[in-house]
C-alpha cells in the first residue's frame, strides 16, 4: 500500500455493517471528509472487498449475521500481513466485556452508536497518522536492513580479498624456490651437454650431474607439494566463504585450513594458535558461516587483543557432545570492559573507529552463529584477561 503524503488526504475507507441505514449515515459523513468509502453488509463480505480493495482503514460492526466482526477481524489483519490497517469497531454494545472482545479480536479502537461525526474524523485522522508512520518506520527499517546486509557483503568481499593476497604471498615462496632450483637443474644439463659434445665428458661428471639433478628434483617436488597443498586449502576456503551451502566437514582438518589460509597475518608477530580437536569430530554445516566466524575471531584478536603484544596465545576447543559442536575460542589478548562487552554484537561497534575499523566483524560472527549455523554464541571477557567466545551448534543440521 502506498502511504498518502498527509493524514488529512484521501483515503479509501470500508465500512462493514448489516444496518442499511447505519451504513448511508456513516458512508454521508466520510464521504463528506472527502474519503472514498466501500461498504460491505457482513463479515464475510467485509473480507472479500477488503482483499479487492486494499482500503486504508477499516469500520467494523461488531454484530452482524454470517460473519459478525469479531470473526472477521482477525482474518483481515492476517490479509493485511505487515501494513498496518487500523480497524474500529463499530458497537452499541457497552459493557466491559464486549468492548475488550472487540480489542482483543484484533480492533484498534471501537466507537459507540449513535455516531458523533466530530469523534468520528478525529479517530480517522488519527489513525491514519498512525498508519503513515508505520509506513514511513518500515521503510526506514527496509532502508537500514539492505544498507546493512550490503555492508555485511561488503565485509565478507574484503575478507575473500585478504585471503587471495594470502595466497599470492604464501604460494610466491615455494613457486619461486621451484622456479630456482629448475633453472639450477637447466644450468647442469646446459653444462653436461657441452662436457658430451666436447668428449669430455667422465664418469664422476655424469655421478655429480645425477646427485645435483636430483637434489633439484627433490627441491622442486617438495615445493610443488606445499604449492598444491596451499592452494587446495586456500580454494576450500574461498569456495566456503563465497557459498552457503551445507557439506560434511572433518573439523580439525577445515580449522587447519583456515590457519593455512591466515598464516600470512600469523606470522607477522609471534602469535601462536593452538588447535585442539579429536580427528574423528564431523559435522554437517554451512562450511562458509563456519570459515566465517573462526576467520572473524582470530582476525579481532590479532587486530585488537594483540594490538601490543607481539607473542599472543590463541586457544581454540572443539567437542561433540549429545548432537553438538562445542567450540570454544579463548585469546590471552588485551581483553574488554564490562560495559563495552555489552556492545559487541551490536552492529558498527568497534573500539578502533578511527583506524578504519567498520565495527562488523563481531556483529557477523554472531549472525553467521545464530541463523547460518543455528546456534549461540556468549562472551566473557574482562580487561587483561583476554576474550572467550563459547559457541555451539548442532553437529548435523538439514534444511529440508
Amino acid at each position: 500500500m502506498s502511504p498518502a503524503a498527509d493524514s488529512n488526504d484521501s483515503i479509501k475507507i470500508l465500512i462493514a455493517d448489516d444496518s442499511d441505514a447505519d451504513r448511508l449515515i456513516l458512508q454521508t459523513i466520510i464521504k463528506g471528509q472527502g474519503h472514498e468509502v466501500i461498504t460491505a453488509v457482513d463479515g464475510i463480505d467485509a473480507i472479500e472487498k477488503f482483499t479487492k480493495e486494499k482500503p486504508q482503514i477499516v469500520l467494523m460492526d461488531a454484530l452482524m449475521p454470517r460473519m459478525n466482526g469479531f470473526e472477521a477481524v482477525p482474518e483481515i489483519k492476517k490479509i493485511a500481513g505487515n501494513d498496518m490497517v487500523p480497524i474500529i469497531f463499530l458497537t452499541s454494545l457497552t459493557d466491559a466485556d464486549s468492548l475488550v472482545q472487540c480489542l482483543n479480536s484484533g480492533g484498534d479502537d471501537f466507537l459507540s452508536k449513535p455516531y458523533n461525526p466530530v469523534i468520528l474524523k478525529a479517530k480517522i485522522n488519527a489513525f491514519n497518522r498512525m498508519r503513515l508512520n508505520h509506513q514511513h518506520l518500515q521503510k526506514a527499517l527496509e532502508d537500514l536492513e539492505q544498507s546493512q546486509s550490503k555492508l555485511v557483503q561488503r565485509e565478507k568481499m574484503a575478507s575473500l580479498g585478504e585471503l587471495v593476497a594470502g595466497i599470492a604471498h604464501e604460494v610466491n615462496t615455494p613457486i619461486g624456490i621451484g622456479v630456482t632450483a629448475i633453472s639450477h637443474l637447466q644450468g647442469l644439463l646446459k653444462d653436461l651437454k657441452n662436457s658430451y659434445d666436447q668428449g669430455e665428458l667422465e664418469a664422476e661428471d655424469l655421478e655429480k650431474f645425477i646427485q645435483r639433478a636430483d637434489e633439484s628434483a627433490n627441491i622442486t617436488q617438495v615445493n610443488l607439494d606445499r604449492s598444491a597443498r596451499l592452494i587446495k586449502s586456500f580454494k576450500q576456503v574461498a569456495v566456503d566463504q563465497s557459498s552457503d551451502s551445507l557439506r560434511d566437514i572433518a573439523l580439525q582438518d577445515h580449522m587447519h585450513d583456515i590457519l593455512m589460509s591466515l598464516k600470512t597475518q600469523i606470522k607477522k608477530f609471534h602469535h601462536h594458535v593452538q588447535i585442539n580437536c579429536d580427528q574423528e569430530i564431523h559435522c554437517v554445516c554451512d562450511a562458509g558461516a563456519l570459515t566465517q566466524v573462526m576467520t572473524n575471531l582470530i582476525m579481532n584478536s590479532i587486530i585488537h587483543g594483540f594490538a601490543h603484544i607481539d607473542d599472543g596465545t590463541i586457544t581454540i576447543d572443539i567437542s561433540l557432545k549429545d548432537k553438538t559442536i562445542y567450540i570454544t575460542y579463548n585469546d590471552n589478548g588485551a581483553g574488554m570492559a564490562a560495559d563495552l562487552l555489552t556492545k559487541i554484537f551490536e552492529p558498527f561497534f568497534t573500539t578502533r573507529r578511527g583506524d578504519g575499523g567498520s565495527g562488523l566483524g563481531t556483529h557477523i560472527i554472531y549472525n553467521q552463529v545464530s541463523q547460518a549455523l543455528h546456534g549461540h554464541i556468549s562472551v566473557k571477557s574482562s580487561p587483561g584477561k583476554g576474550m572467550t567466545f563459547s559457541i555451539d551448534f548442532p553437529a548435523k543440521f538439514s534444511k529440508t
